[in-house]
């Protein structure tokens, strides 16, 4: 069984509905208000979906926290911005972890970053990753 997490967390304080962690997020939240027969906008669904957002940024917090090996999890955007402005990671690396279950090799400097990266060849397109609201806080000076 997987460690509960953030959107665990706040769909077990609705006792009554019969959570499944194996759906996504979004779909279960709107499961859960048909299940409580609640309006879009009324207080308790307005209420619930400022509460499920909030589970949706802590979820990735600690989601990124945990693939970059941060060691905390950050409270902030700003904090969060900041700890993977720190972690020195390829992108494909980053991205293939998800789906490899491999761990993210980490480096300890952009230049032994930039040497893994070119030996590699695992190189993630600029244009694309500032695209990104994550991934441009990934990238590094790889070409100098």
């Amino acid at each position: 069984m997987e460690t509960p997490n953030a959107i665990d967390a706040y769909f077990s304080s609705y006792p009554k509905f019969n959570y499944d962690r194996n759906i996504a997020a979004w779909e279960e939240y709107h499961r859960m208000v048909q299940f409580f027969r609640w309006e879009r906008d009324e207080k308790r669904e307005k209420i619930a979906r400022r509460c499920f957002r909030v589970a949706i940024v802590k979820h990735f917090a600690e989601f990124v926290s945990a693939m970059l090996d941060i060691g905390h999890v950050p409270q902030t955007v700003k904090s969060c911005k900041e700890a993977i402005e720190k972690a020195h990671v390829n992108i494909m690396d980053f991205i293939d972890s998800g789906r490899t279950g491999h761990p993210v090799p980490k480096f300890e400097s952009v230049n032994k970053l930039r040497r893994y990266t070119i030996k590699t060849g695992k190189i993630f397109p600029k244009k694309e990753a500032k695209k990104s609201s994550l991934l441009r806080y990934l990238l590094r000076r790889i070409f100098v």
